[in-house]
């Protein structure tokens, strides 16, 4: 059965809009500039993915603080389920140890050399 025409129309603006844009490649977040100074005595390192309670940073296993918190290169709170690793951070540990404050370096961050 053959369609009418604006049904047609309307179909065939679907089916282009949609070709149009998975052929289109995504377009990178706009860089912010933001580059924050971060405390003296964080650490850098390359942190993983959190999971039950733990992260591990250049290799070391470390638990999270009850009041983790983590800042993404945008320097907006996120929980830790959040974080997808790995990701170039600089980090605080607590008294006990556990990871108390991380910071995801953005691109411009990581470049400078010591980020203070």
């Amino acid at each position: 059965m053959p369609l009418d025409p604006i049904s047609a129309a309307i179909i065939g603006s679907a089916i282009g809009s949609a070709v149009e844009s998975a052929l289109t490649p995504s377009v990178p977040p706009p860089a912010t500039g933001l580059v924050r100074h971060l405390p003296l005595e964080a650490k850098r390192g390359v942190m993983g993915t959190p999971a039950n309670g733990q992260v591990q940073i250049d290799g070391q296993t470390y638990p999270l603080s009850p009041g983790v918190v983590i800042r993404n290169e945008y320097n907006m709170t996120i929980p830790p389920m959040m974080v997808v690793g790995p990701a170039l951070v600089r980090y605080q540990t607590d008294g006990l140890g556990a990871v108390q404050r991380v910071w995801i370096l953005s691109p411009a961050e990581a470049a400078l050399a010591d980020n203070r």
